[in-house]
Order: C-alpha cells, then sequence, then structure tokens
C-alpha cells in the first residue's frame, strides 16, 4: 500500500536526532511501498536541511549526503496543482498551516494514509477521516 508522508517524518528517515520508533517504521514501509507527498515537500525539506545546517546542527557535507540519499527513496511528488482555496478552506477548518493543510489534501484526495509526527496534522487527519499510517 501506497501512503502520504510529511516532513515531519521524512526528515527523520535522515537526521537521526529527529529520528524516533515511529519514524524508523514509516522508512521500511517507504522501502517496500510507494510514499506521496504534495507540491511543497521538496522545498519544506530542504528548508529543514538548511536551518539545521545554519545552526551547525548538520555539516555542509552531511546536508549534501542527505541530498543525495533522498534520491534513492523515490518520493512521487503531487505535480497536480491544488486550489489555493481548498487549502486554504481544509487550514481553516482544521486549524493548520497552510503546508500542512496540503499533506492532508493530498491524503483525502489520493485516499491514503498519512504517516505525520505532527500532533495537529494527525488530529486534523483523524477528523477527517483520513488514516494515520
Amino acid at each position: 500500500m501506497a501512503f502520504v508522508a510529511d516532513n515531519s517524518v521524512t526528515i527523520a528517515w535522515f537526521v537521526s536526532g529527529q529520528a524516533d520508533r515511529y519514524s524508523r517504521r514509516m522508512l521500511e514501509r517507504a522501502r517496500r511501498e510507494a510514499i506521496h507527498a504534495p507540491r511543497v515537500w521538496p522545498l519544506e525539506f530542504l528548508n529543514a536541511l538548511r536551518m539545521l545546517e545554519r545552526r551547525r546542527r548538520l555539516l555542509t557535507h552531511q546536508v549534501d549526503s542527505v541530498v543525495a540519499r533522498l534520491a534513492k527513496l523515490q518520493i512521487t511528488v503531487e505535480t497536480e496543482p491544488v486550489e489555493m482555496r481548498v487549502l486554504l478552506e481544509l487550514a481553516r477548518r482544521f486549524d493548520l498551516s497552510a503546508y500542512d493543510a496540503s499533506y492532508l489534501e493530498l491524503a483525502m484526495r489520493r485516499g491514503l494514509p498519512l504517516a505525520t509526527r505532527d500532533v495537529s496534522l494527525a488530529r486534523a487527519a483523524r477528523a477527517a477521516g483520513i488514516p494515520l499510517a
């Protein structure tokens, strides 16, 4: 089965200080199952890496290594545009950021479970009837 993975999960796959039991379990699934992410995910992922680099929690060569290893996972990034009003409606309805609303919207549209470590996003997914991975 496939699932939508948010940045809280994907960043933990590559940054050991962010990893926990759940993210490790999702990484094992990612090696066997298709992973989907919204259009915003690559920017959010790179921004998280860049912030860790700026704070000196990761070195430049570590960030470069993460980016190189990322390609092996073959995450399918959504290319279909989503209407901004749809994302805004979800963000308002579930009190989410627009970024988090994009993960929820993709899971809803594709009928896929959502992998997230974000408490607010998980709560929104449950309220929307989206199973958690």
